[in-house]
């Protein structure tokens, strides 16, 4: 029987009412965004839109010391075991789960906004109702999520968005219409040759030029690269060397 928990250096993530396990690109993304808040001014306020498993959230209160970080999950079990997860942690203290929509909630501005959000859009759901909410865009669609996603940002603020290629372009058209612009993009592919898997891009208020980077997940030997590893090896128990 398969563990019902994934085991961080840190933390421990519980995943078994949540219908979004925790992923690789999942853990990326966390430790992206953890590498981009090491480079500046650690953020007072972060909100995590969509929580899930907490597993987000988790990341960026492992490289914070102060900040407070809120989760919000509309499904009321992946709630729950988000809250256990933040109670078992070492950073309980400034982190809080809320079982609510992102539609309905409203207490001020975010320094930095967080989302892995659901983008599968009008294929056929499954009877797993909680996956259907953790997967699918019906409970909040890329339109929604971006009026939300301005009211809620700090003037100074940035939103960093875990995305299918389709999707992305899609949320970055209608980005630059409402004023919210493209910072940085990296181009997530599984091997150096296969096609685009996710992209993960930092949006901020002010407009400035896009820049693009890379990160190769894995290499022909199926170990991970240099540069994805770096984003893993602070969570990660198992040391999986890319130069083996």
């Amino acid at each position: 029987m398969p563990n019902t928990y994934f085991q961080f250096k840190q933390f421990r993530i519980e995943q078994v009412q949540s219908g979004m396990k925790v992923t690789t690109d999942g853990c990326l993304f966390g430790g992206w965004v953890a590498a981009e808040i090491q480079k500046t001014i650690e953020p007072g306020r972060i909100l995590d839109i969509g929580a899930g498993t907490g597993l987000l959230s988790l990341m960026l209160a492992q490289v914070t010391e102060k900040t407070k970080i809120t989760a919000l999950e509309i499904n009321e079990a992946a709630c729950k075991e988000a809250k256990h997860n933040f109670q078992h942690s070492p950073w309980k203290e400034r982190l809080q789960c809320k079982h609510t929509s992102l539609q309905n909630f409203d207490t001020g501005k975010y320094d930095l906004i967080i989302c892995n959000p659901p983008f599968f859009k009008g294929s056929q759901e499954g009877a797993n109702t909680n996956k259907n909410q953790a997967v699918h865009s019906s409970s909040l669609d890329a339109e929604e999520l971006l009026d939300h996603v301005i009211r809620l940002l700090d003037p100074n603020g940035s939103l960093y968005l875990l995305y299918p290629e389709r999707e992305m372009e899609t949320f970055k058209q209608m980005a630059l219409t409402k004023g919210l612009y493209p910072i940085h993009q990296v181009i997530v592919r599984n091997q150096k040759d296969c096609s685009v898997f996710r992209l993960m891009n930092h949006f901020r208020l002010q407009e400035a030029r896009e820049s693009m980077t890379e990160l190769i997940i894995r290499s022909s030997n199926r170990k991970y690269t240099k540069e994805s590893w770096n984003l893993l090896k602070d969570y990660y128990l198992e040391y999986n060397n890319p130069h083996m």
